[in-house]
């Protein structure tokens, strides 16, 4: 309830102060009273699975800003704030044509192309239904040729404030160079409300089902206090504050870009051969004598970059109930010196192009002796 109430007060704060009202359609992307300044739009992103495994809640935030009388841009933001694609369109009538588009990876940029003689109305308010058509495309040979219809188009109340609800059906077909790679589709349902910008959607595929709420409004200069918080990014590894601070390791891009654990699916980073062949190289090398009967979880995390090399070695050490321990350094040393070892890694890949990733193994003590290895 203390989110809703968060809204509405910036929703009632845009309604006593707007004046001048130029285009009615205008204020169900951006309110009124901001359209100089611009608003930034927080919300909730949250994952259902179609296999009712866990759901998964992330942050987004729209920054639509008014650039001239007929210009506007929205750009899209993480939660880490950063940049992650950016739209210029325009507002005619009932529709709003997109002028340009570009979603920025941290490797790569994808800048949309229009057919010719048409108009890429991505969002319309007429009854008629509408096509909208274009292609992403790198400066190399991939391209996602995106295909979207408007099935449906309703006028409704939120919080009594005009609104409007939008189905459409998306259609996205991966190309590398002139070869299909994957074709998706998915159903959305949008609702615009005036001076809230868009409130709610439902992005419905085969495997999840996807919703996105609005919960709170910014001003720009809140959003710029927020996203200059100095706080790093959670797996953050400080190169000077490393067991092996005073050895090189060779980045293939920058340190900000350097992906988790988690990405690249199964062409993540990890042990070449799996966790067996890790396993097996770790046994060859223990000396048990040098675990000194510890027991809890002691965690490396390091860097492998787009070489298969590793470096910039941390840890983690907790015991059973996850409480901060330390363990003893000899304990620690002959673990990383283990590790350390390893000559070669598999690389992260992602987008057929090979990426420095942050990675771990954890070994899970009990009375000096390793019970597991994760991951």
């Amino acid at each position: 309830m203390k989110i809703k109430k968060n809204v509405l007060f910036g929703f009632i704060i845009c309604i006593y102060s707007c004046n001048n009202i130029v285009d009615p359609n205008e204020r169900f992307f951006i309110p009124q009273c901001s359209i100089n300044e611009g608003i930034i739009n927080k919300y909730y992103v949250t994952a259902y699975p179609a296999n009712n495994s866990d759901t998964k809640t992330n942050l987004e935030y729209s920054y639509i800003k008014k650039i001239n009388d007929s210009l506007y841009v929205k750009e899209m933001y993480n939660p880490a704030f950063k940049l992650e694609s950016t739209r210029k369109f325009s507002i005619n009538n009932n529709n709003a044509k997109e002028i340009s588009y570009q979603r920025f990876y941290p490797m790569d940029t994808l800048t949309a192309v229009y057919p010719e003689n048409t108009t890429a109305n991505y969002i319309t308010f007429d009854k008629d239904t509408a096509y909208y058509s274009v292609k992403l495309k790198n400066k190399d040979s991939i391209s996602i040729k995106i295909d979207k219809s408007t099935l449906m188009l309703k006028d409704t109340l939120v919080e009594e404030k005009s609104a409007k609800i939008i189905e459409q059906i998306t259609t996205k077909t991966t190309f590398f160079g002139e070869t299909l790679k994957d074709t998706f589709q998915y159903r959305s349902r949008s609702i615009y409300v005036q001076d809230l910008g868009l409130w709610k959607s439902t992005v419905t595929t085969d495997t999840q089902i996807k919703e996105r709420i609005l919960v709170a409004q910014l001003l720009p200069e809140q959003f710029d206090t927020l996203s200059k918080h100095g706080i790093k990014r959670v797996g953050y590894i400080d190169f000077d504050d490393t067991i092996d601070a005073d050895a090189t390791l060779a980045l293939c891009s920058s340190h900000a870009r350097i992906v988790d654990y988690y990405n690249g699916g199964n062409d993540r980073s990890g042990f070449i051969g799996g966790k067996g062949n890790l396993k097996k190289f770790i046994d060859k090398k223990l000396d048990n004598s040098k675990l000194n009967d510890e027991s809890g979880y002691l965690t490396l995390r390091f860097v492998i970059n787009c070489k298969g090399q590793a470096g910039k070695f941390v840890t983690n050490e907790v015991d059973f109930d996850y409480n901060e321990k330390q363990f003893s350094k000899q304990t620690v040393m002959h673990l990383y010196d283990i590790v350390s070892s390893i000559e070669r890694w598999k690389p992260c890949v992602i987008r057929n192009i090979k990426r420095d990733s942050y990675i771990y193994v954890t070994f899970i003590l009990k009375n000096g002796k390793i019970q597991d290895i994760l991951p």
